[in-house]
């Protein structure tokens, strides 16, 4: 995401970084997980005002930048490839889901077991350790399923590990929840990553990777700022299942998603798994 769109070579582009863009997006991004902290971390009104308009003009600022300058940190061509805002959605309902559970996981360990936060981090470590095997079983089910298959199953494994951490009390449920959302992070990282490049012209694979990066970075930021921002207002099992709406909302992207054209255009690309 430093330098600019992959494309140089169909416009002659000297690959200089988009400051403008890069810019109003950092703002923008900002701003939303500023806004959604602002109740719990007590933000005086006159700035979270500020820090609305400030977001809201990034937004228009970015709109404007996608528009005018096509190649530029945010390449239009890009985002307007079929399925490729569709995959940044699900990818970060799915890391806002796990970084949510993330946040508050440790501090439900304490009030169950009345341990400090170190034995909470060692009680977490198993379900940490499920991303290994995680990945490799994700591997095995893209060569019978497609992508947008496999990141439908991985959605609601996630929704199912933040309801078991919201709902069901005791330290074995919030370790058991944990770990599913563990597999739904690490099996969609891989997954819609893998996506990217039947997605866009061989170009620009490598920008969009990046930017699906950085949109499933912005759910991992607005999961906890969700959870954080919400548990001011109701209590935190509340929260954390009000959370489960965004990946339940991954789920049905990834449900309702139709099969695009492939975009690669190496001839001699060895034909892979169904996407």
């Amino acid at each position: 995401m430093l330098t600019r769109s992959g494309s140089g070579e169909r416009n002659g582009s000297t690959g200089r970084l988009d400051v403008v863009g890069a810019a109003v997006l950092s703002v923008l991004v900002g701003s939303l997980i500023t806004l959604l902290q602002a109740h719990s971390v007590g933000l005086p009104a006159p700035v979270t005002l500020a820090v609305a308009a400030a977001g809201a003009l990034a937004a228009g600022g970015l709109w404007w930048r996608v528009r005018s300058t096509p190649d530029g940190f945010v390449p239009r061509r890009v985002i307007a490839s079929r399925g490729f805002l569709v995959a940044g959605l699900i990818g970060g309902t799915v890391f806002a889901g796990y970084y949510g559970v993330l946040f508050r996981a440790p501090s439900l360990l304490e009030q169950a077991t009345g341990d400090g936060p170190l034995e909470a981090g060692v009680l977490l470590i198993p379900a940490a350790a499920c991303s290994v095997p995680a990945g490799r079983l994700v591997g095995t089910l893209t060569g019978r399923f497609t992508g947008w298959q496999v990141s439908a199953g991985l959605a609601a494994l996630t929704v199912v590990g933040v309801l078991v951490v919201a709902v069901v009390t005791g330290p074995i449920p919030v370790v058991v929840g944990t770990a599913a959302t563990v597999c739904g992070f690490a099996g969609a990282q891989a997954v819609l990553l893998g996506l990217a490049p039947d997605l866009v012209a061989a170009d620009d694979r490598d920008t969009a990777q990046s930017l699906l990066n950085c949109m499933n970075a912005l759910g991992g930021g607005i999961g906890p700022a969700a959870v954080a921002g919400l548990s001011g207002i109701v209590p935190a099992p509340v929260a954390l299942a009000v959370l489960a709406a965004l990946p339940l909302a991954g789920l049905v992207l990834s449900l309702t998603r139709r099969p695009a054209a492939d975009h690669r255009t190496e001839p001699d690309a060895t034909p892979g798994n169904p996407r």
